[in-house]
């Protein structure tokens, strides 16, 4: 048994066993009940992870479908901009195109590596900004700064004169 990952259209990863391989009938896995515009769409090729090196990592999309049921999950380029329908199905195969285990957390990986990496935003940076600390003194009573913006309760109202009365204004 082999294991390959699965990406159905709202982006959940899984993996599958598979038995016996026969890419002609790949499409089954995505659950789809003919192959029709499903295919190949891409191949990357040795890809160097810390984990070690994946040889050719391909994906199986069908490529045309009904509004709706489009695939969410954002692919790494060159199939960033490729719209696809339904489950994806990923693979991976040796240098003598047998195919070979490829599990969800391998996928990760790759995925990552494939984007370039990413940062961890959950990080604590020495290099963030802290806060400032602003002197009471500049501070309204509210804790907003005196910059002339907000007006304190205690400031007397500004009277407008206007050639209108108060009743023609507002009416």
């Amino acid at each position: 048994m082999t294991l390959i990952v699965l990406i159905d259209k709202y982006g959940k990863i899984k993996e599958q066993n598979i038995k016996k391989f026969n890419e002609s009938e790949l499409y089954k896995k995505a659950g789809f009940k003919s192959s029709d515009h499903f295919g190949l769409r891409h191949t990357w090729n040795a890809i160097e992870c810390t984990s070690g090196t994946f040889t050719n990592i391909s994906v199986y999309a069908k490529n045309d479908g009904t509004a709706g049921r489009e695939n969410k999950y954002d692919f790494p380029p060159p199939i960033d901009k490729t719209l696809f329908f339904g489950t994806v199905v990923i693979v991976q195969y040796d240098s003598n195109r047998q195919l070979i285990h490829l599990n969800k957390d391998n996928w990760k990986e790759i995925y990552e590596t494939l984007f370039g990496g990413f940062e961890d935003l959950n990080d604590e940076d020495d290099d963030e900004e802290e806060e400032e600390e602003i002197d009471p003194k500049l501070l309204t009573k509210q804790g907003y700064m005196k910059d002339d913006f907000i007006v304190d309760d205690d400031e007397e109202e500004l009277e407008y004169e206007s050639e209108l009365s108060e009743e023609e204004y507002f009416d």
